[in-house]
């Protein structure tokens, strides 16, 4: 039997109408009841129906402010769709944002004002008229696809891609999470994602369709570790959704009221389910903007039952969830009887209309049935015990060496070992040079974990020729703007440490070439070069270094047979002497 959702516009005003007197969303400045709220969207959405065509867009200033929240309401309540405009980005992103949608009227959302404020399009957004994607008024899709936002985003590529949301899928996502996260008027949630993420959706939706209280606070109340520590033990926060960094560098206290809090945007560790399961229900989310927000949600998570790998969850929304066999597939390594192992596909009405592009509307279709919405990942998944696990992306497979390699199996490898909180692999050159061929699979890890404990660790799971050649140990790992791993800085600081190693005296030389190409930091001279991981390519690079120091005639099988480091130092003296 299906089951029939109210539509999202008509389930915050039934929040309205069951809890007037409830706060519907806390800031610095005060609280807001739910008939406040409620009065203040049908105003403003009343004013959005009267200058906006349907089907026409409107710019919501992407600012943590109440007035924000009302205008993501009240463009709902209109049934005009909405974008998020950051102000603090280029122009020139602002610009092309307005152009390809245009935008016409933008609602400034200052924290001074009490509700959003409708203005035409900043001058320095505008474009001209022949610039537009289409004549104003006229929509950018056909109305039966009930455009309900565009969100904008980079993906892998690094070029943006404003994708189109149908506003009716909705409705299912954030029952589903309603009803998982057991909101209520007693929950409290904190708006953690950038309004300019579209995870930003569940927060602000779950909370305001359940009569639970949103607080919206600035970002500087909201940076991993000490600061969101003590927001949420003040504002008593009950829900929280936030990325593996934030979850990473923060650590739950018994002082914060937490009942649920959700991983979502990027891989979770078992090490993050373990510490805060001791807190809250914790769960797994997964999804794309492409498939509107979140397909996959795990029920709350038992910390011995993750050790061997998170996983992403059961279907929430209105989609469905295969696994197409990868690329070239046959080509790979032989490694036994495995999982069942692929590129994982949502199809169903949850899946996004398409991209808008110069060239008008591409959507995701299914090439036999049109009908059919269908939106390939591009992540590679793997199913163990009827589960879904996350491997890697697909355009971040590796090759090293002839091997094609997932990275993010090797990190899900790593982090099994309870004294590894996370870790990044990446194919790098063996030397730091930035020009060199990335012929070294590199380990970046966080944790208490030693590089000789870990890799007596992966050596016992991996097959060998996916044990990463080096274990480069780190107090954490650096993390760009939207919550991703900074895997550019960590080159940058190999090649930092390979820069400060060439003024050394000789027998230091080569000790730092060793812990560099091995990653064990406290190697010594009476180590065995391959006891620490040292292979056929790095010895290469080795002897190199040997003959630069003067011993012209080293060769490989010097490496080999020298009994430890200290017995190739020593021939590295004499010839130096």
């Amino acid at each position: 039997m299906t089951v029939q959702h109210l539509s999202i516009k008509d389930a915050l005003f039934q929040a309205v109408e069951h809890h007037p007197d409830r706060p519907a969303v806390q800031t610095e400045d005060g609280t807001v009841t739910y008939r406040e709220f409620g009065r203040r969207v049908s105003e403003f959405a009343d004013e959005l129906a009267t200058l906006a065509a349907p089907g026409e867009f409107i710019g919501i200033e992407a600012v943590r402010t109440l007035a924000s929240v009302i205008a993501l309401a009240a463009a709902l309540r209109a049934e005009r769709p909405f974008v998020f405009l950051d102000p603090r980005d280029s122009p020139s992103s602002n610009h092309a944002k307005v152009s390809s949608l245009a935008v016409e009227w933008i609602a400034e959302t200052s924290a001074a004002a009490d509700s959003p404020v409708l203005v035409p399009t900043p001058v320095r957004w505008r474009t001209n008229a022949e610039d537009r994607a289409e004549p104003v008024g006229t929509p950018i899709a056909p109305p039966e696809d009930r455009v309900g936002y565009a969100i904008h985003t980079s993906g892998s590529t690094g070029e943006p891609k404003c994708v189109l949301v149908s506003a009716d899928p909705l409705a299912k996502v954030i029952a589903d999470h309603v009803r998982a996260l057991e909101l209520g008027p007693e929950s409290r949630t904190l708006q953690f994602a950038r309004l300019t993420f579209d995870g930003c959706l569940t927060e602000i939706l779950w909370t305001l369709t359940s009569g639970a209280c949103l607080v919206v606070l600035g970002e500087e109340h909201l940076s991993p570790g000490a600061v969101l520590r003590s927001t949420l033990e003040k504002y008593r926060i009950t829900h929280l959704k936030t990325t593996p960094y934030a979850l990473t560098a923060t650590d739950p206290t018994a002082a914060m009221s937490l009942r649920h809090v959700l991983n979502g945007g990027g891989a979770c560790r078992p090490a993050v389910v373990r510490k805060w399961s001791e807190r809250a229900r914790f769960h797994n989310a997964y999804g794309t903007t492409e498939s509107t927000v979140c397909n996959l949600l795990s029920p709350p998570l038992d910390p011995d039952d993750c050790t061997a790998g998170v996983p992403l969850g059961t279907v929430v929304g209105d989609c469905g969830v295969e696994i197409v066999p990868l690329p070239g597939a046959q080509d790979e390594p032989a490694t036994g009887f495995g999982p069942a192992r692929g590129e994982l596909v949502i199809t169903g009405p949850s899946v996004a209309i398409g991209y808008l592009t110069a060239r008008g509307l591409r959507r995701f279709a299914d090439d036999g049935v049109p009908a059919q919405r269908v939106y390939r990942t591009g992540d590679i998944v793997e199913v163990r015990d009827g589960q879904y696990y996350f491997v890697e992306r697909l355009d971040r497979q590796l090759k090293v060496r002839g091997y094609r390699i997932d990275p993010g199996e090797i990190e899900s490898a790593a982090c099994r070992l309870d004294t590894v909180v996370e870790a990044a692999v990446d194919a790098e050159a063996y030397d730091g040079d930035d020009s060199s061929v990335a012929d070294a699979l590199v380990c970046h890890y966080q944790g208490e974990a030693t590089p000789r404990e870990l890799r007596a660790h992966l050596e016992a799971v991996l097959d060998p020729y996916k044990v990463p050649s080096v274990l480069h140990q780190v107090d954490a790992l650096p993390y760009s703007r939207n919550g991703k791993v900074d895997r550019g800085a960590l080159r940058a600081d190999r090649r930092r440490a390979s820069a400060a190693a060439r003024d050394a005296r000789p027998r230091e030389q080569v000790l730092a070439l060793v812990r560099r190409l091995t990653g064990v930091a406290d190697a010594g001279a009476e180590d065995n070069f391959f006891d620490l991981g040292g292979d056929s390519a790095s010895t290469v690079i080795l002897v190199n270094k040997l003959k630069e120091l003067g011993w012209m005639d080293a060769g490989v099988r010097d490496v080999l047979r020298a009994e430890n480091l200290k017995v190739l130092m020593d021939r590295v003296q004499k010839r130096e002497g």
